[in-house]
């Protein structure tokens, strides 16, 4: 069974009672006027392989059953007014263009709807682009990083324990030490490294893994791969 009336001015709400339809497989309702939520009992359309409602005046909150839709392939939600968060789908779609809400930002509210399944986001500007995935590059960077640094300092820890002893018993020359600072920058932070002091290097430690954060963070932002088809 296939209910496909998209784009025919239709108005009102979706009926109740379409969740005892329980053979039909396609819903098709996208560009109209419809208003009202999506009706509760979603979940017992156990056939249901498309589910399209996008580009209505639809509001309130995601229905609990979609995740139960184990045949669900196509699930298009966005161009409402809906808020919450749109359950784990049973599926994986077969393309970029199988889960679309309204997950984007900027939202029409304090925050997008929130749709971990989704493989593409709109926002309240009609643009819509392949969702972010959940690979967290920002946190594995700021691991390797972070674990590249403190082997290093392991590694050193020995050389550094020599210098602090050979630089309290032979002080160094200035032309030596001005020779270093002059490579590594008088204003630099780094250049604490240089020194004989317990806090200088903890400090200059301190910056030094705030910047490996700052770095994992902006390789975290900039991993966001968007799409330039917009015909959803």
């Amino acid at each position: 069974i296939k209910l496909m009336l998209g784009n025919g001015g239709l108005s009102g709400r979706i009926s109740s009672k379409i969740v005892n339809l329980t053979s039909i497989e396609n819903v098709d309702l996208h560009d109209n006027d419809l208003k009202g939520s999506i009706p509760s009992g979603i979940g017992k359309l156990v056939n249901l392989s498309s589910f399209i409602v996008s580009y209505n005046e639809i509001t309130g909150t995601i229905p609990d059953g979609f995740d139960s839709l184990s045949n669900l392939q196509l699930l298009h939600l966005h161009g409402n007014r809906l808020r919450g968060t749109v359950p784990l789908l049973a599926s994986k779609g077969g393309n970029y263009s199988s889960f679309i809400s309204d997950c984007g930002s900027p939202s029409v509210f304090d925050s997008p709807l929130d749709c971990p399944s989704c493989t593409m986001c709109c926002n309240s500007q009609n643009e819509c682009d392949m969702a972010e995935k959940k690979t967290d590059f920002g946190m594995w960077s700021s691991v390797f990083i972070g674990s590249a640094v403190f082997a290093l300092l392991i590694l050193a820890a020995p050389l550094v324990k020599e210098i602090f002893t050979s630089n309290q018993n032979v002080p160094a020359t200035s032309n030596a030490a001005s020779n270093e600072h002059y490579t590594i920058g008088k204003d630099s932070v780094y250049s604490f490294f240089l020194s004989t002091s317990v806090t200088a290097w903890i400090f200059a430690i301190a910056v030094l893994a705030t910047q490996t954060l700052c770095f994992g963070f902006f390789i975290d932002e900039a991993s966001l791969d968007f799409g330039d088809d917009r015909m959803w």
